[in-house]
């Protein structure tokens, strides 16, 4: 890692690193790793005199290491700048006593998608400045500097939608996931005053998306006979059935996939939660013959260890287990995201 901690450091590097010129790189592709020439898909690209880009490889914006969807889509200088983890420019401007002056700006961008982008954050981390930090909080990416204010704040990254116009054209798996063809301006943009130490943000302030959830509470008490009666025959037949044997698992989920019950056998499964509640009705305390109810069974069964219970504690804590399993498999919950809030400053 080489500390690149301004413009004109910036600069000095493109300008000396020589570009890798090979049968697999032509001298216009300018392939110029920014670290080890190792890795060369980590590289930094000119986009004018005064602006620069660091490129991670094979993401959204890249040119030469493309994202691997669209391999013959090359994206313009336009969609490489906006979707770059890091883009360092240089822009002069008037001070407010009408002096000329140079800033330097840098903006800094998530990954595309709602996944996981590891290679993306630890590009971030090796990549930004000494004067702004990254890091990561509960799953969610944030970006630290010492602003105007003389103080370390702390900015929310969110993850882009965004793919650009040239790759969005050219894959329909894009268009019906539901990525955007338009720039969401989901980057994070600091500036300072060139030779001074603090940034002040002139961006986009984003809050992180906040999950709700709630139960349906009167459609569950509607249940609430038929859920006790199979809370009742889950104690009496969980210790002897045999849900830590895949094949005899892997039989009872199929029961479910051939009524419509469940989707998958492996994974998160998506329920028709009218039928689980059909089933629920169908299994009298006591017991039932109904295959859909034992298959249901072993379904929860496969989520605990109640064969392990042996106290009072135990139990409080599988029937907890046991009202997350009947809240999700009986779609009694309904969850929904506050979206990203922003300020434009």
């Amino acid at each position: 890692m080489e500390s690149l901690d301004n413009f004109k450091a910036v600069r000095a590097k493109y300008h000396n690193t020589k570009p890798m010129i090979s049968k697999n790189h032509t001298l216009e592709q300018d392939v110029r790793p920014i670290g080890n020439r190792r890795y060369k898909v980590q590289r930094i690209k000119m986009l004018s005199d005064n602006c620069y880009a660091f490129l991670d490889g094979y993401s959204f914006g890249d040119d030469v290491f493309k994202w691997w969807g669209t391999p013959n889509a090359t994206p313009t200088s336009r969609e490489i700048h906006a979707l770059a983890p890091i883009v360092w420019e240089r822009v002069v401007g008037r001070n407010e006593a009408g002096d000329r002056i140079s800033n330097e700006v840098i903006k800094i961008r998530n990954g595309t998608g709602n996944g996981a982008h590891n290679s993306r954050y630890v590009f971030l981390e090796e990549y930004l400045p000494r004067s702004i930090g990254f890091d990561i909080q509960n799953g969610k990416q944030f970006i630290y500097a010492w602003t105007d204010k003389k103080v370390r704040e702390k900015f929310f990254l969110p993850k882009s939608n965004y793919v650009g116009a040239t790759t969005w054209d050219q894959s329909q798996t894009l268009q019906q996931r539901g990525f955007d063809r338009s720039d969401d301006n989901k980057q994070i943009i600091l500036m300072r005053e060139e030779g001074t130490e603090f940034w002040c943000n002139i961006g986009h302030v984003f809050t992180p998306i906040k999950k709700r959830s709630k139960v349906d509470s009167e459609a569950k008490a509607e249940l609430k006979p038929w859920i006790d009666n199979f809370w009742d025959w889950a104690c009496a037949l969980g210790t002897i059935l045999p849900a830590d044997d895949p094949e005899y698992v892997r039989a009872q989920k199929q029961v479910l996939i051939n009524h419509g019950v469940i989707d998958v056998l492996y994974g998160t499964a998506n329920w028709d939660g009218y039928k689980v509640r059909d089933i629920l009705k169908s299994v009298s305390k006591g017991g039932s013959e109904s295959p859909e109810g034992l298959a249901l069974l072993v379904c929860f069964l496969t989520e605990t260890e109640i064969k392990q219970a042996t106290s009072p504690e135990d139990l409080k804590t599988f029937r907890a287990k046991f009202n997350q399993f009947i809240n999700r498999s009986c779609s009694l919950v309904d969850k929904w995201e506050e979206p990203v809030g922003e300020v434009i400053r």
